[in-house]
């Protein structure tokens, strides 16, 4: 038997179609019925509604350790997916508890249930950066300062938990995958990317940032998850690029016109400000935030190297992922 959590995010639910296509006995975890129409939409789109109904969905908290150790009784594999993302200020608390709470959770019940091999995708904001430039890889030790934000946070700790768990006994493996694009809930994460450009987003900043498509993240869980491969983690990056060259990707790829207008950050602090205001008196989650800005202004790479030579792993050029997720988005 197979877990997998988050089952009704962007990379949970392209792992459930590999899951089921490859004829695994699946139970994922969601939070409300709503939320499975969302991978619904990526099965009638990628797979069949048949290999849909295979899958075996349970309402469960990750925070309720009881009903949790209950439904992995007789669990194999957890794949876990999960997580709470966002740079709001009120959603700190959430955010901490979902992520780090969770995965502790997770990671404890598997140590008590027996659990032969656990798969946690972190993120690359659980990883540090060099101060001589050279491209982030998985030596590179995540530093807490200023800009830091409450997401990383969250990851860095989760990721720890999943560390401590494999010191216990415990078999894992984790992904830390750049920015993920792949068709999902456009909405939600970094697929609001595309909507924003769909939409007709003529700005871009000067930032670059690594990325890497949802299919690639989905095939390097399952080629580590069926390898003898143990308590090692790996950088999922399939290219570093600038935001107007994504955003014009993207442009491209729905047959519109591409981002023309630059931001600069002087302007976008004021946006900032501005959205800090209308939060305080709407209650809605800003629109950017200081976390988002510093992200739209960084320069950022990421190597791919250990995956690629260890274990002869060739990625997805973005241009082609995008050009996909734009026809999936069209149809």
């Amino acid at each position: 038997m197979i877990l997998v959590t988050g089952g009704t995010g962007l990379v949970g639910s392209h792992l459930l179609v590999q899951l089921i296509k490859q004829g695994e006995t699946v139970q994922a975890i969601y939070r409300s019925e709503k939320s499975i129409e969302k991978t619904r939409k990526v099965f009638q789109l990628t797979a069949t509604e048949k290999d849909f109904n295979k899958i075996e969905w349970v309402k469960a908290d990750l925070l309720d350790y009881f009903a949790i150790s209950d439904l992995m009784e007789g669990t194999d594999y957890v794949y876990h997916a999960a997580a709470k993302v966002s740079f709001a200020a009120k959603d700190v608390e959430d955010l901490m508890a979902s992520n780090i709470d969770g995965t502790a959770n997770l990671v404890n019940i598997a140590l008590e249930k027996g659990v032969k091999k656990f798969c946690y995708v972190s993120s690359v904001a659980a990883l540090g950066s060099y101060p001589n430039g050279n491209p982030t890889d998985e030596e590179a030790l995540w530093q807490q300062n200023k800009n830091t934000s409450n997401y990383s946070v969250s990851k860095y700790y989760a990721e720890n938990e999943v560390w401590r768990a494999s010191e216990e006994g415990l078999n894992v493996v984790i992904v830390n995958p750049a920015t993920i694009i792949g068709f999902g809930d456009w909405n939600e994460s970094s697929s609001s990317i595309i909507k924003k450009v769909y939409d007709g987003f003529p700005y871009y900043t000067s930032g670059s940032n690594g990325f890497v498509g949802v299919n690639d993240v989905v095939k390097a869980m399952l080629l580590l998850m069926n390898s003898d491969i143990i308590n090692e983690r790996y950088i999922l990056v399939s290219e570093n690029l600038k935001f107007k060259t994504l955003f014009s990707l993207i442009a491209k790829g729905f047959n519109l016109k591409e981002p023309t207008k630059f931001v600069s950050k002087k302007w976008a602090k004021l946006l900032v400000i501005a959205e800090s205001i209308r939060t305080l008196f709407t209650g809605k989650n800003p629109v950017i935030t200081k976390e988002s800005l510093d992200t739209a202004y960084r320069t950022k790479n990421y190597s791919n190297e250990k995956i690629t030579s260890e274990l002869n792993f060739q990625f997805q050029p973005m241009k082609e992922v995008i050009e996909e997720t734009c026809e999936l988005y069209s149809r």
